[in-house]
C-alpha cells in the first residue's frame, strides 16, 4: 500500500458524533427544568424580564438542537462514507494482491 496524504480519525469522528448527541439531549432536556424555575423568580418586574428571556431562550436553543443535530448528521454521514471507501480499497487491494 502506498502512503496517503489523507488520514482520518475514525475514533475521533466517533467521539464527536456522541458528543454532538450528549450536547443535543442537554439542550433538550433543559426545557423540563424552566418551568421548575418560575415560582424562584418572583413577582413583577424581574418575573416578566425573566419570563421574556426564556421565551427568547428557548427560539435560541431550539435553533441550537438543530444546529447540533445537523452537524451530528454530517459527522456520521461523513465517517459512514469514508468507512465504505475504505472497504472498498481494500477489498480492491486484496484483489490485486491474489494476481
Amino acid at each position: 500500500m502506498s502512503d496517503s496524504d489523507l488520514t482520518l480519525d475514525y475514533d475521533f469522528l466517533a467521539e464527536s458524533e456522541k458528543k454532538l448527541g450528549q450536547l443535543k439531549k442537554t439542550f433538550e432536556d433543559i426545557e423540563k427544568r424552566r418551568d421548575d424555575m418560575r415560582e424562584h423568580w418572583g413577582s413583577g418586574k424581574i418575573a416578566d424580564v425573566m419570563n421574556d428571556f426564556v421565551d427568547n431562550w428557548d427560539d435560541y436553543r431550539g435553533k441550537l438542537i438543530d444546529y447540533l443535530d445537523t452537524v451530528g448528521q454530517m459527522v456520521a454521514s461523513t465517517k459512514k462514507a469514508f468507512e465504505d471507501l475504505d472497504n472498498q480499497l481494500a477489498k480492491r487491494d486484496k484483489k490485486k494482491q491474489k494476481k
